[in-house]
């Protein structure tokens, strides 16, 4: 019969090796966990585009309404005008009308009634309360580049660069009702020569300082036409 003393050192070995089996058995499931995560992110970052490509995004404000629109066009969901799918950056405000359009302009609101564009226009276009169009920066495709700020009714004041005709200056407008067109101020440059000249409701100059080359200035006085 094996005494009790030996009976207890050999259960004793034996849970000895069992934990040492245990620990060996966790250290290799552990590597092997590492393993399987390095080899899954070693074919992420094989596999992984430097770029996202997505057709729009809408950022929305606290209570859920759209806030921010990037497209390639934007969505309409949220966005008053549902006429004007460019690619841009839209801005709304929180009744969902226009504010700020980063990229290709729509056809601007003017009196509640949408009016085509001389040409197709890129840049910074911003927009008042109404959402009617009321200035920005912009360059079109018929090579005029303009910075600008309008009245309600009309462009006020156009910063204008003209590839065309050559004109590089700036303007500026009378108060009018809504499509009576009347230009008040025009300061620029063509080629050689410099002028500065007013008109009145008319259109009519009435005083103009204009400069070509080294002649000397020309200063021009009008009396107002007769009726």
């Amino acid at each position: 019969m094996t005494p009790h003393g030996t009976d207890s050192a050999t259960l004793l070995h034996r849970i000895e090796q069992l934990e040492k089996q245990v620990k060996r058995q966790r250290l290799m499931g552990s590597l092997g966990a590492l393993l399987v995560l390095a080899v899954g992110l070693t074919s992420f970052a094989a596999s992984k585009s430097e770029y996202l490509h997505v057709r729009g995004i809408t950022v929305t404000d606290a209570a859920g309404k759209p806030r921010i629109l990037i497209g390639a066009p934007t969505e309409t969901t949220g966005r008053k005008r549902k006429d004007a799918p460019t690619a841009s950056v839209v801005v709304l405000g929180p009744e969902g009308q226009d504010r700020v359009i980063l990229g290709e302009a729509p056809n601007p609101v003017l009196q509640g009634k949408t009016y085509p564009r001389i040409a197709a226009s890129y840049g910074l276009t911003i927009h008042d309360q109404t959402g009617q169009e009321r200035g920005g920066m912009s360059f079109l495709d018929n090579g005029r580049g303009v910075i600008a700020l309008d009245r309600q009714n009309q462009d006020a004041v156009e910063m204008i660069v003209n590839d065309k005709t050559g004109f590089a200056g700036i303007t500026m407008n009378y108060e009018r009702p809504f499509g009576q067109y009347k230009e008040a101020v025009r300061i620029g440059t063509k080629g050689t020569e410099v002028w500065w000249a007013l008109s009145d409701t008319s259109e009519q100059e009435r005083a103009s300082l204009y400069v070509k080359g080294t002649a000397a200035p020309v200063l021009n006085l009008q009396t107002a036409a007769r009726k």
